[in-house]
């Protein structure tokens, strides 16, 4: 398609300036395709349409014929029009180039053996062509190129990414019409050589020669996978309307058999959206039906209000599992369903919204599950007093959480809140207080009153706080480097009450990097943290002052308590301890080749790590690419993870991954691969085992893909795994 495309644009500069485009033997001959070409000294600067005209003598007899000996050179713009000699017979209006006619400009050259210029019916025709395109890079040869008025037709036309000594591949056709004014080109005869073996023959082809969509055939892709047997695929573009399109996706498993996937996309001036269906009739491993849907709209019903319905669905429990190949799909347990409505100020922002779950997993008890919100609304604004320098907000919100067989009812939260904020020298204070109030109406099943008798509990808890940020600079070795030093200290104090007789709807302990400057220690409204706390932490930054590129970055926290906490969520432990854990971490660019990065979350009370990552990176000029990294996290986690892109020899490569939990002693997923690139075309080998299923199963895969630069990829494609398993991997 960007052959076609190109080649409309080349033709329409040749029927302007009434021309052909230049190549010379020698651009032949280097080992890639120039991307670009050095001005001719002798070019105007300017792109001006001011036309120059230069040669050596001209024999004109009046009324007859106009000979034009020695070197003609014609200038307009930056583009340059050359020839050895030309003839213009008035009567007839033709000018004829007899031999060796070149068009060039920054962005292509034409190099033709003849021309024809007819005046009067307004027809070019250029014969022999060869041509290269600096944009692309690309190059082809045609053996006619005729313009006449809005059409140009080409006959026995090639094209390549390669150079002449590679010639790996080619595309050719046997002609090609492009009607400008309808914006659709025709080919015919269409046939691709690899290594010159025709690897597909097309009998006709219909393409758009503009940045308008067209119907028809995208290129397939293939693949192998023990779960789902050999799979070939075979999209289909359906250009419904300028604003909707549809794209239709059989695909063959040998194992499971036919599934049709349907991707539709709308955009109007009032929404805009996403469906994704796909289905097989009858798996024939499952001899069942299998389905997933999936809806994403964006409804803009006014300049503020909004509305955004969101949605998934699976036919079954497996579905991923069986039918798609990531990680994290295959691990999926949630399907979210959401329905919101949304009105935004400059001040104040309202949400009013319904959501629930699908669960995929059989072994998640119904007392884990999540409820459904059924509905909710969420209301948060921000004023700005200036008068009294004070900043007010308020975070409100009423939802309705519904589960069978355990509490379900509404919970009303609503919080005010009043800051000051003093800035001076580098240094913000910022004095807080807020009041906390947060009501139930609960619904309690017969059998769980013994539990919690109480159907309205309620709190009115105070939240005051002072918050004091500094950001300081220094320079070092004349302004070569700067260090910023930004620390920060914040003191929390929030009276107790007791909160069991609550109900856990939404309410979890968050990490505790969040957990470090946050005033409630939960994520959720159903506990509100009682403390008396001051949260001190610094973070410094070395970088180079030219070009911003950090060198050194290092991050230190912790919290003090000053007594002990009572507020607690069901079966977590007591929290007497008057500190929290040491966080730490560190960002380091040890030279040009090699990275560190090292974070830890350390308690020192047991004396034992909570949560370490560590990574080392090695990348260097010759795109060599080694990856090391460990994480950990205490009773759930423990990695190790190495992954490689390595260069081989010439233009061979070698990547890699292997992914495996020391915690569970077994492969998570670990693939490796070959690649082969050259200026215009590569290849990849990648062969592939992971964890696919919860039970512990695992697919093995072998992906196989041809890059055709300039043109379309032919095979399974992996760019995404192998942008997601190597870090630092660049796509050639």
């Amino acid at each position: 398609m960007r052959l076609f495309l190109t080649i409309s644009l080349v033709i329409v500069v040749l029927g302007v300036t009434l021309n052909a485009y230049a190549i010379g033997p020698g651009l032949h001959s280097s080992v890639c395709l120039a991307n670009t070409i050095a001005i001719n000294s002798e070019t105007p600067s300017d792109s001006s349409q001011s036309l120059s005209f230069e040669t050596g003598s001209i024999q004109a007899e009046l009324g007859n014929q106009i000979d034009i000996q020695e070197k003609i050179r014609i200038t307009s713009g930056n583009s340059i029009i050359t020839a050895d000699q030309a003839s213009y017979d008035e009567q007839l209006g033709v000018l004829t180039i007899p031999n060796n006619i070149s068009f060039e400009n920054n962005d292509l050259i034409i190099f033709g053996k003849s021309a024809e210029i007819k005046t009067k019916d307004k027809t070019t025709i250029i014969n022999n062509t060869n041509y290269q395109i600096f944009s692309i890079p690309a190059r082809g040869t045609a053996r006619e190129i005729r313009v006449q008025n809005n059409n140009i037709d080409l006959s026995q036309v090639t094209f390549s990414t390669c150079t002449s000594i590679d010639d790996s591949w080619e595309l050719s056709a046997q002609s090609i019409t492009i009607d400008n004014l309808a914006g659709i080109g025709e080919a015919r005869n269409l046939v691709f050589n690899f290594k010159d073996i025709p690897i597909l023959f097309l009998p006709y082809l219909s393409f758009p020669t503009g940045d308008q969509r067209k119907s028809g055939l995208l290129t397939p892709s293939f693949g192998k996978s023990s779960k789902k047997g050999i799979e070939i695929s075979l999209p289909y573009y359906w250009n419904i309307a300028s604003n909707i399109d549809l794209k239709t996706t059989p695909t063959l498993m040998t194992k499971r058999g036919m599934m049709l996937s349907s991707e539709l996309r709308y955009m109007t001036a009032h929404q805009n959206g996403v469906t994704q269906i796909d289905y097989l009739p009858n798996d024939d491993k499952t001899k069942k039906s299998r389905t997933y849907i999936s809806h994403n709209q964006v409804l803009h019903l006014s300049s503020n209000w909004r509305m955004n319905l969101n949605g998934e669905y699976v036919s079954d429990n497996n579905y991923f599992e069986d039918l798609t190949g990531t990680m994290s799909s295959t691990s999926r347990t949630h399907l979210l369903r959401q329905m919101q409505l949304q009105h935004l100020t400059d001040d104040w922002f309202m949400e009013i919204g319904m959501d629930h779950y699908q669960i995929l997993d059989e072994s998640i008890i119904s007392k884990e599950k999540p409820f459904r919100r059924l509905p909710y609304l969420n209301f948060s604004g921000a004023w700005y007093n200036q008068a009294l320098s004070l900043d007010y907000k308020l975070n409100s919100g009423v939802v309705f959480f519904d589960k069978s067989e355990t509490i379900s009812g509404s919970r009303f939260n609503v919080m005010p809140e009043i800051t000051s904020s003093l800035s001076f020298n580098g240094i913000s204070i910022e004095p807080s207080i807020a009041l906390d109030f947060t009501k139930y109406n609960l619904s309690i099943p017969t059998e769980l009153r013994h539990l919690k008798n109480d159907t309205s509990p309620e709190r009115i808890v105070p939240i005051y706080s002072l918050d004091m940020k500094g950001i300081f600079r220094k320079y070092w070795n004349n302004g070569k480097y700067t260090q910023t030093l930004e620390p920060r200290i914040q003191a929390v104090h929030i009276p107790y009450r007791n909160q069991d007789d609550f109900p856990i709807f939404d309410t979890t302990i968050p990490d505790f990097r969040v957990q470090l400057f946050n005033k409630n220690r939960y994520v959720g409204q159903d506990r509100l943290g009682d403390t008396s706390q001051m949260s001190y932490g610094i973070t410094s930054q070395l970088f180079n002052t030219s070009d911003g590129e950090s060198i050194l970055g290092f991050t230190f926290g912790q919290i003090r308590y000053y007594k002990d906490r009572k507020v607690s969520l069901p079966h977590e432990t007591s929290l007497t301890n008057n500190s929290s854990s040491y966080l730490a971490s560190i960002d380091w660019k040890i030279n040009k080749e090699w990275s560190m990065k090292l974070g830890n979350i350390w308690d020192s009370h047991k004396n034992q790590s909570m949560k370490t990552v560590a990574k080392f990176q090695y990348v260097s000029e010759e795109s060599k690419i080694f990856n090391l990294s460990y994480r950990y996290r205490k009773n759930i986690l423990k990695q190790m993870d190495v992954s490689f892109s390595w260069p081989v020899r010439d233009q061979w490569n070698v990547v890699g991954r292997y992914n495996y939990s020391i915690l569970d002693r077994r492969v998570l997923e670990h693939f490796v691969g070959l690649e082969y690139e050259s200026c215009c075309w590569g290849i990849r080998l990648i062969t592939r085992k992971h964890l696919a299923y919860r039970n512990g199963e695992t697919d093995s895969s072998v992906s196989l893909e041809f890059i055709f630069k300039g043109l379309t990829n032919l095979g399974d494609p992996v760019e995404s795994l192998l942008g997601r398993g190597i870090l630092g991997y660049d796509m050639p």
